[in-house]
């Protein structure tokens, strides 16, 4: 498939009239490394209507700038390379396209390996060094307004569990590390390193980052000083596989909502979804959705809970505080990254 194909199929659809959508608007790439069929889709929670934003290419990444008026795709295509494009959510249009070096994706994903600065200027990426290590990267920067990438790769070795977070400042990202070679809790420069880091997330408000590790604890790290404020009193998350997420911090702050797997002696594990209090840093509460489920994306109020179930098909809507799983929207192909956000 070639480059132009992919642009005439999503312009395309940029054509036709468009539906219009509720304040929260869901967004899933669906159909993961199954040629010729991905896309990403934005589906209406209230009343289930779904478009496509994006077909084309493969092992497709996706992110939404904060504002919701942008919706960032990277691509392959087999035997041209990597691309991003840039689309406009009201109009379905393609604004922009561009090539790429070789970045970092996720197998069967379902969160985002790309970042987005909070006015939506600044993309962030990964990009692979392989010369170097399986483990080792470059931290790329992409300005959106300029349409160029700065100069100045940014080099990060030995991280295996690569995430980025765009922190506040201007052209300012961070990069979380995890390994067994990391010893405590080091920062060195744009490089933040926690021995048996498993996933963070940054509060709302963009001063702390709180950490969950495979030893089960959770911490909060002051985002200037580098430095744990907080760490749990018990291991909540101990004998438990972390299933990274998106968005599942409530607004305020006080809720994080992680998404994990419980080993059952061998049988089919249980998902659920610990309710983590990070002002008392302690559990609060235990959902168990009506069935599997792989990516995980919070309403913008908070109430409804997104659970996508990949070998399903449908997205579960739980409300947050019966903690049941209330209805499923249909997706129609096999969902992978799940989030959501706001209608301007």
């Amino acid at each position: 498939m070639k480059f132009g194909c992919i642009l005439a199929s999503a312009l395309l659809f940029g054509a036709h009239a468009l539906p219009s959508f509720s304040k929260d608007l869901l967004f899933v790439t669906t159909n993961w490394n199954k040629a010729e069929t991905e896309e990403v889709r934005v589906i209406d929670p209230e009343n289930g209507q779904i478009r496509v934003l994006w077909a084309g290419g493969a092992e497709l990444d996706a992110v939404v700038s904060p504002d919701g008026t942008r919706l960032y795709v990277n691509y392959v295509v087999v035997g041209k390379g990597n691309g991003v494009a840039i689309v406009d959510i009201a109009t379905g249009a393609v604004l922009k396209m561009f090539e790429t070096p070789q970045l970092i994706r996720w197998i069967l994903p379902s969160h985002p390996a790309m970042a987005v600065s909070d006015d939506g200027r600044w993309l962030y990426l990964l990009k692979t060094n392989y010369a170097a290590g399986s483990y080792d990267y470059f931290l790329v920067t992409f300005d959106t307004r300029e349409s160029r990438f700065l100069s100045g790769e940014r080099p990060i070795s030995s991280c295996p569990g690569a995430r980025i977070v765009a922190v506040p400042g201007d052209a300012n990202a961070l990069v979380l590390c995890g390994g067994r070679n990391a010893t405590g809790l080091a920062g060195e420069n744009f490089v933040l390193r926690l021995q048996h880091f498993a996933y963070g997330q940054l509060d709302p408000m963009g001063r702390t980052l709180y950490l969950a590790a495979y030893d089960g604890t959770l911490r909060a790290v002051d985002l200037v000083s580098h430095e744990v404020t907080q760490t749990s009193q018990d291991a909540p998350l101990r004998y438990r596989r972390i299933m990274p997420a998106s968005g599942s911090m409530s607004p305020d702050g006080r809720l994080w909502c992680l998404p994990i797997k419980i080993p059952a002696n061998g049988e089919q594990g249980i998902e659920q979804i610990l309710v983590f209090d990070t002002q008392a840093m302690s559990m609060t509460s235990v959902i168990t959705p009506a069935g599997p489920f792989s990516g995980l994306a919070l309403s913008s109020d908070g109430r409804r809970l997104y659970a996508s179930q990949s070998d399903l098909q449908p997205i579960m809507v739980i409300d947050t505080e019966t903690r049941r799983t209330i209805r499923t929207l249909a997706v129609g192909a096999q969902p992978s990254i799940l989030f959501v956000a706001k209608t301007p």
